[in-house]
């Protein structure tokens, strides 16, 4: 009987310009695949209908708000 490998995904999911999400996702991944029980992979999410160049907490009131 073979041995079923499970396969992980780590995900970037932060959309903005300069975003260290890929920075982070990168480390994490050289981390984890030392682990030889498990399969890793990136998996980087382009969401630009999504892209914001401040996050919502810094940004002005929307067409919503007024």
């Amino acid at each position: 009987m073979s041995k079923q490998v499970t396969r992980i995904g780590i995900i970037i999911g932060s959309t903005r310009p300069g975003r260290n999400g890929a920075a982070v996702a990168q480390w994490v991944y050289e981390v984890a695949k030392q682990r030889t029980a498990n399969e890793f992979e990136l998996v980087d999410y382009k969401l630009p209908h999504l892209d914001e160049v401040y996050p919502p907490a810094r940004q002005g009131p929307t067409e919503l708000d007024k």
